[in-house]
């Protein structure tokens, strides 16, 4: 099964998304979560309208998504029922008023910030993966 990155930013009062791997599609919503929603509708109705010789072969198959975010303010939006600014700096080790910076714009973290911050989420979504109950 094929996974295809979903590059999601912020664009005006919504978001945007691309897949480098499929030339022309673009996708915009309101928020994060019409975008999923809608995405794999629109990632098939695109491909439906290729030429023959313009679709690869993993367009007839199956695949997944990746989600890619490029700010930190995109992916709290996107799983605001989840984290939270507070939560996002918890899980990964960042000051609580300097994450609200990068959440709200003011600054913008660095490439070895946002290494920590996915490292982070990771670490926790693998906690959370161990969970069971009796």
């Amino acid at each position: 099964m094929k996974t295809l990155k979903v590059i999601v930013s912020k664009a005006g009062n919504g978001v945007s998304a691309h897949l480098p791997e499929v030339d022309g599609f673009v996708i915009a919503r309101e928020s994060v979560e019409k975008l999923k929603r809608d995405l794999l509708a629109g990632i098939s109705f695109h491909i439906e309208g290729l030429y023959d010789e313009e679709r690869e072969t993993w367009m007839g198959e199956l695949f997944n998504f990746e989600y890619v975010f490029q700010d930190i303010p995109t992916l709290i939006e996107g799983y605001s029922g989840l984290i939270n600014q507070s939560s996002l700096a918890r899980i990964s080790g960042i000051n609580e008023s300097l994450m609200r910076q990068y959440v709200s714009g003011l600054k913008r973290p660095s490439r070895k910030v946002t290494e920590r911050i996915e490292s982070g989420l990771k670490k926790y979504a693998d906690e959370l993966r161990n969970i069971s109950f009796a």
